[in-house]
């Protein structure tokens, strides 16, 4: 039986893969063809770009008024102009920082040609951590995906599903621990409209129900989401390795860092929210 352990980002060999070349992947129609193209970017260089930064709430902001303006919820509806719209909306390449609750990898589709071995990773990012997998009544997260095409490249960066996400799902449906907490990461990459997962069932505020299969709906907060990914910041250990050289002492000294949390507060430490005090010696 698969584990939690048994499901991790790789440094992917994609030289022979039939679908390398094929941005718009095994889509028959056009709309399937144009959301595949997207889906599909190479990842850009990042150094020197002015990139837009938000939460949770900042970025739903943002995609709510884009949403506004195009007034339609599938690709094939869209007029030229509204085509334009989302054209323009689409180039924008943003940072979205939310906590890492699940991960999981997709199953195959036609944006990676039915590949059973090469499949999308999803990341569930929300405004507040938690402590258990998707329930009834929990808020629906920011959809983020690493695409076969970007997963070496965070690979190669260090970065780990298990590491940063709290639990992950597996292909049965089932949800596991990985056995750390979630973590508040910043994801970078484009912004995309998955409009095919734009009906009531996918879109909402809150989870209202798991079908038979044990998928729960709503289970996207937006259409919009960040795909593919090309960046991915651990924020809890980049604070902590700020933190901790400037706390040494004059010598030079690594800094022994002690932990006092009041009783008053320790819920919210246990929720890495905030800590209360620290004392150095």
């Amino acid at each position: 039986r698969a584990t939690a352990q048994d499901f991790e980002l790789r440094d992917l060999d994609l030289t022979n893969w039939d679908c390398l070349t094929k941005l718009e992947g095994s889509a028959k129609t056009q709309d399937g063809k144009e959301r595949n193209r997207q889906k599909n970017r190479s990842a850009a260089d990042l150094s020197g770009r002015n990139i837009v930064s938000l939460d949770t709430a900042a970025f739903l902001k943002r995609v709510g008024e884009y949403d506004q303006n195009i007034q339609a919820k599938r690709r094939r509806d869209l007029v030229p102009g509204q085509k334009e719209q989302v054209e323009g909306f689409e180039k924008e390449i943003v940072s979205l920082t939310g906590w890492l609750v699940l991960a999981y990898q997709g199953v195959p589709e036609s944006a990676n040609c039915r590949s059973e071995q090469f499949l999308d990773w999803h990341l569930e990012l929300l405004e507040e951590a938690a402590d258990h997998p998707p329930q009834i009544g929990d808020p629906t997260p920011i959809i983020c995906e690493i695409t076969p095409r970007t997963q070496s490249l965070l690979y190669r960066a260090n970065i780990r599903i298990q590491n940063l996400a709290a639990f992950v799902r597996l292909p049965d449906n089932s949800t596991k621990a990985t056995g750390g907490k979630a973590h508040k990461i910043r994801a970078t990459g484009y912004l995309m409209w998955d409009d095919e997962h734009n009906a009531a069932a996918d879109v909402g505020t809150t989870i209202q129900w798991f079908s038979p299969n044990g998928y729960h709906h709503p289970w996207r907060s937006t259409a919009w989401e960040i795909h593919p990914v090309m960046q991915i910041e651990d924020l809890r250990n980049k604070v902590m390795a700020l933190m901790l050289p400037a706390l040494g002492d004059a010598a030079g000294q690594p800094a022994t860092v002690r932990l006092r949390v009041q009783p008053s507060a320790r819920k919210s430490w246990e929720r890495q929210k905030f800590i209360s005090s620290f004392s150095v010696s």
